[in-house]
Parts: structure tokens; sequence; C-alpha cells
């Protein structure tokens, strides 16, 4: 299993998130009105905030280790620049995490070849898709994503959550929209108050629905 949670809680201020048993093994949502606790609960996971509980990754337990030693690689909402030239920035997170070999093959399946020589100057969406090449070189067991398409457009978000899709890792995604959530999750979780009070298969076929919806804006 690449990434299980058991038990967890943890608080924020006087607020308190408390999940009995979470288990990830593909893409799973969690969908919340602001204040549910989603980030909250991705923090804790990460280890950004102390938590009391069990956090598993690719088969060890992790609770006690700091976040860049839990094999977890976390995409937040608003996307950082890269410090200095893209190609350079990811071949120095590869050579950190020993995949250099990686490279090439991460810029050509996010289709970010032009932006390579770019320093600065890169839209949201282009650093969003920046950071996610980086997170894949980090070699993680499973992604944690809060809010990853908050700032892009329609059809940069929906491009990005096609590439979420054919990741092929597990991925724990937090958002406060049930058709995104609809669209790029199999498992969709639901949080209130601090709690996750059901999780469902996806069994809609939103896809449809976006390739209509995108032929409007050809």
């Amino acid at each position: 299993m690449a990434l299980l949670v058991e038990g967890l809680r943890a608080r924020r201020g006087a607020f308190t998130v408390y999940v009995e048993r979470l288990a990830v093994n593909s893409v799973v949502a969690v969908v919340g009105r602001n204040g549910a606790g989603k980030t909250t609960l991705l923090d804790a996971i990460a280890g950004v905030i102390e938590a009391e509980g069990r956090v598993a990754a690719c088969g060890r337990d992790v609770s006690r280790l700091p976040p860049e030693r839990r094999g977890l690689a976390y995409v937040q909402s608003v996307p950082v620049d890269p410090p200095t030239r893209v190609d350079k920035f990811l071949r120095m997170v590869a050579r950190r995490h020993g995949a250099e070999e990686e490279v090439g093959e991460v810029v050509g399946r996010l289709g970010i070849e032009a932006l390579l020589p770019r320093r600065g100057g890169l839209s949201t969406g282009q650093r969003q898709l920046v950071n996610l090449a980086a997170a894949l070189l980090a070699r993680p067991c499973a992604f944690l994503m809060d809010e990853p398409t908050s700032h892009l457009d329609w059809l940069n978000k929906k491009a990005f959550n096609d590439i979420v899709k054919a990741l092929g890792k597990p991925v724990l995604y937090v958002t406060h929209d049930p058709f995104e959530a609809m669209y790029v999750a199999d498992v969709i979780c639901v949080m209130e108050r601090g709690r996750i009070t059901r999780c469902v298969e996806n069994r809609v076929d939103v896809a449809y629905i976006y390739k209509v919806a995108e032929s409007l804006w050809a």
C-alpha cells in the first residue's frame, strides 16, 4: 500500500482534524468546503505540522520522520518560481534523488520542453507543471496535492488534471470543487468539520462533459 493513514489527529489552533483510516492506492480526492480541514490533513500527513497517529508510505512507518524523508511529494496551490533556469533546476533536483536519467522522460511526459531555457516569466500553469516535474524527479511514493489548479484557467486546469490521471502514482488530491474531483479521482471522500464522513468509488463519467465543454472553447 503506497500511503496509509491511521488514527491521525492534528490540531491547528482550536480546530482538530481526525482521520480513523484512509488508504491511498490511486487518485483519491478529498472534497470539502473552505475550513473543513483539508489542508490541515495534508500538512499533517506531510509532516509539516505535528500529528498523532500513523502515516505509512512505501510500506514503512514515516510518522516520526521529517517531511523530506517521508517519500511524499507535496504540490501546493501556489506554485513557486524555480530559483534558476528550468533545465538547471530540474537537473539539480534529479541529482539530489539519483534521477538524472529520468529528466528527459519527465520533461517529455509533461510537455514542457519549451520551458527548459526559461528563467522567470512563467505563467502560473507553467510554474505548476515545472513544480510537478520536480516532484516526479524526487521519486515519491505518493503525491499530496492541495488545490493544485486553483489559480489556473479552465483549459490549463484540465491539462494539469489529465497529467495527474496519467501519473500512475497514488495521489491524495484536495479540492473544494466536486466536479473537479469527479473528473480526476478514482475515489472521492467528503470532509466535514475535520472528519472524513464518507468515501465512494467514482463511477461518474465527467470526461464526456469536459470534452463537450472543451469543444466550445476551441
